[in-house]
Order: structure tokens, then C-alpha cells, then sequence
């Protein structure tokens, strides 16, 4: 009985460490969805700027 509780509970521990991992590919894959997006945006606002002030 001892060991199947100490076996659950190292289950456990091991879906939380999944579960970091995933998050953490999930914040790399958006940050390299998002960045390029970012960059772009502030382009397209450094060439229109000028163009709205003026």
C-alpha cells in the first residue's frame, strides 16, 4: 500500500514537469510567432508617421 502511494505522487510530480515543459514550448513558439509581428508593426509605424504628421 506504501508503494503505490509513493508511486502515485512520483506520477505527479512527473505530469508537472510536463506540463512546465509544455508551457515553456508554448511561450517560445509564441514569442517567435509574435516578434517578427512586433517588428513588422513598428516598420509600418516609423513609415507612416512622417506621412500622418505632415
Amino acid at each position: 500500500m506504501k508503494s503505490f502511494f509513493e508511486e502515485e505522487k512520483a506520477q505527479s510530480e512527473w505530469s508537472s514537469v510536463y506540463m512546465l515543459l509544455i508551457l515553456v514550448i508554448a511561450a517560445i513558439a509564441l514569442i517567435a510567432v509574435i516578434k517578427p509581428m512586433f517588428q513588422q508593426s513598428q516598420r509600418i509605424v516609423k513609415k507612416t508617421t512622417p506621412a500622418a504628421s505632415g
